[in-house]
């Protein structure tokens, strides 16, 4: 699997794959907003603030090998514009995981934005040089697939936040949703970790293996250890 193609599966698939397999283990998210909102807290967090941080150090550190997997000239400026950008981006998924208001819209609005406008450049490119790196036509897979998730996944969260009986604004939701935002920060932080550190080393998929199989241990370490500590409480 190349680079492209991997990069592609951890920030476009995997937080998909995570949250189903959240949804199926944690007995709390038997409702419909709470399986959305585990759904948003991947996308957000893996998706979003995962690659735009990975993102921001591929261009702004190994500029000259991000470079050549797209097919462009090496050592221009802009590329660190670009870094910059999705630094952006980045930020924005990691606040966006802990607010529940307009803040997510307006993170969706730009992960569409540079998306939908990152494919239109890889697009031009192709017509005017057939220039077919990976990174100039299979990144464009997650450049689209990502933000027609998050739209999706936020239209229906919004839907059910409206409807008569809403959880979503009652404390206990909160009470909830905090631990696992926490999970699902870890989770990030170990995927990019090992993405990156892989990617340094020259072995990529299994480093990032080891990132996912520890992310997934602290999901449930997290939410596990706040389960145990609300079970006596209330035996308290």
């Amino acid at each position: 699997m190349s680079i492209v193609a991997l990069r592609v599966f951890i920030y476009s698939v995997l937080p998909v794959l995570a949250a189903t397999v959240h949804v199926a283990l944690d007995k709390s998210c038997r409702s419909r907003q709470r399986t959305l909102e585990i759904f948003l807290l991947y996308l957000f967090g893996v998706g979003v603030a995962g690659s735009g941080i990975g993102g921001f150090f591929g261009h702004f550190f190994i500029s000259d090998t991000v470079a050549q997997s797209i097919g462009w000239p090496k050592g221009n400026p802009f590329q660190l514009e670009v870094g910059f950008a999705n630094l952006a981006l980045g930020v924005l998924g990691i606040v966006a995981m802990g607010r529940r208001d307009g803040f997510r819209e307006a993170t969706v609005i730009a992960v569409t934005v540079f998306g939908l406008g990152a494919t239109i450049v890889h697009a031009i490119d192709i017509i005017e040089t057939g220039n077919l790196a990976p990174g100039n036509t299979l990144q464009n897979v997650s450049n689209l697939f990502k933000p027609a998730l998050l739209i999706g996944f936020l239209v229906a969260l919004r839907r059910t936040e409206r409807s008569p009986g809403s959880e979503t604004t009652k404390p206990t939701f909160e009470a909830w949703r905090a631990p696992r935002v926490r999970a699902v920060g870890l989770m990030t932080a170990s995927v990019a970790t090992g993405f990156g550190v892989g990617f340094g080393i020259g072995q990529p998929m299994i480093s990032t293996f080891l990132g996912i199989v520890v992310g997934a241990g602290s999901v449930v370490f997290t939410i596990s250890r706040t389960s145990r500590g609300r079970v006596i409480h209330r035996r308290s």
